[in-house]
């Protein structure tokens, strides 16, 4: 089973997802409004899946997956975005620092989440 970190910097999305992701028999580890704060919770988590905001205070989800993925190779990136006009290009710079994907905020749903488990 998966064990996810959420990060963005929108409590109330962090909880809304949280929700969504325990309903749908996932286990969320922990939770950061930033890729520094998730760098610091990181090594004490066992987790195998991050579901990041790109838009973040400070480094940016697209650069965070970098430095994410240097602490742990082999951690697994979604990555969200409220702004699905944007979606073409964030799923190729999703591409190019090796998240396994970009799903736009608005298309999120449990039948999602529970594809999650398959990655």
């Amino acid at each position: 089973m998966n064990r996810i970190l959420i990060i963005d910097d929108q409590p109330a999305f962090r909880k809304q997802l949280r929700t969504a992701l325990s309903y749908s028999g996932l286990v969320v580890a922990g939770e950061a409004g930033s890729v520094e704060e998730a760098l610091a919770l990181l090594p004490g988590l066992a987790v195998d899946l991050t579901v990041m905001d790109i838009d973040l205070p400070g480094t940016n989800g697209i650069d965070g997956t970098l430095l994410l993925k240097q602490v742990c190779p082999t951690l697994r990136v979604i990555l969200v975005s409220a702004y699905s006009d944007q979606s073409t290009l964030f799923m190729q710079a999703a591409a190019r620092v090796g998240a396994e994907c970009f799903i736009s905020k608005d298309r999120l749903d449990v039948e999602v989440f529970k594809a999650w488990e398959r990655f």
